[in-house]
């Protein structure tokens, strides 16, 4: 009841405030480019440079908690969030709204289903149409166990924006995780079957790949990926996964290869190239392919091409090799306990 009565006071609080100065803020400027860059830790210190710099305490805070959020540290995190919203002292605005949604992730996180719906209750309270906010807190009651709230939720955000077919699939998903195997399918059907006469090539493939028709999906992915105006790089991954859902590995490697001799800039094909090429056992290839994607220098598929290169090495039976990778992976990236137990691992090589 404590919580909620501070929540409620300060999640309201934002109709009347916002956060404060622009001027003096060297570090938090620092801090959020190194979030950015997913330098967490070097977030964290520039955050706290910040504050004994005296700068902004409503962005500060909101920096250490996002920083927080994404180091895994949830019920820390949810503390800085809260301390933005109460340091707020400007005009409302959607970073206002932003910090909540951070905040009821932190909550999600946390495993506190019930304080995420709150959050989310405040912000559809000022906002009744937003979409987002419908199918995210659809999510947490689905978490909780009500089915029948989360499942109105999902409805409503749908019916807000019945052509955010990214945005079904994840409902499709949600439900599908929880045991809600053939209402997901049917929600997916009905969507396919409203929009079928706009629907691109791309949506359509994505929709059939969800349902299972896999030869229909190849069809809608292969038609798309000859689109001139179409974004390339989604329609490949998708079309590589087609192949991969039916074992076809040679196939999606010839899409993956195909796209990267036009593209070579896509750390995410090289990814998904190398993970197929160690299910095919070339773990040479799959070790090229992933220090092409590295050399790149794409921060959001860096730890992915990081550990997938160390497992390409312990399946070489390289574990010296893979067990230095891993100490450098775990200077990067910390947080991440499963790979901080492989090292264990790899240390007794």
């Amino acid at each position: 009841m404590k919580y909620r009565t501070l929540a409620s006071f300060l999640l309201i609080s934002v109709l009347l405030t916002g956060c404060g100065s622009l001027v003096g803020r060297h570090n938090i400027d620092s801090g959020f480019a190194y979030i950015e860059s997913h330098e967490y830790l070097n977030a964290l210190e520039s955050f706290n440079n910040a504050e004994e710099k005296g700068e902004d305490a409503c962005l500060l805070h909101r920096g250490r908690g996002i920083a927080l959020l994404k180091l895994g540290e949830y019920e820390e995190a949810s503390t800085e969030l809260l301390a933005s919203l109460a340091a707020d002292e400007g005009i409302v605005d959607d970073m206002d709204f932003d910090t909540n949604y951070y905040l009821a992730d932190a909550f999600f996180g946390m495993g506190e289903y019930n304080k995420a719906k709150e959050v989310y209750d405040a912000i559809l309270g000022l906002r009744s149409k937003d979409s987002s906010a419908h199918y995210l807190r659809g999510v947490a009651l689905l978490a909780s166990g009500n089915h029948d709230d989360a499942y109105a939720d999902f409805s409503r955000a749908i019916a807000l924006n019945p052509k955010d077919y990214s945005m079904i699939i994840m409902i499709f998903r949600a439900l599908d995780d929880h045991g809600y195997g053939e209402e997901a399918t049917a929600l997916l059907q009905t969507a396919m079957d409203n929009g079928k006469d706009f629907m691109s090539n791309y949506e359509k493939g994505q929709i059939s790949f969800y349902l299972g028709n896999n030869a229909e999906a190849q069809s809608f992915l292969e038609a798309a990926r000859n689109e001139r105006d179409q974004e390339k790089e989604p329609v490949v991954l998708l079309l590589g996964q087609t192949g991969e859902k039916q074992g076809d590995y040679n196939y999606a490697i010839s899409v993956y290869k195909t796209y990267i001799s036009e593209n070579p800039n896509s750390a995410k094909v090289f990814n998904q190239l190398g993970m197929c090429q160690i299910k095919q056992g070339d773990y040479e290839g799959a070790v090229s392919s992933f220090q092409s994607g590295l050399s790149i220098g794409d921060k959001d598929v860096e730890q992915a091409l990081m550990m997938n290169e160390i497992t390409a090495y312990e399946y070489m039976g390289e574990f010296g090799l893979a067990a230095s990778l891993m100490e450098t992976y775990l200077k990067t990236y910390p947080e991440d306990e499963a790979a901080a137990r492989e090292n264990v691992f790899l240390s007794t090589r």
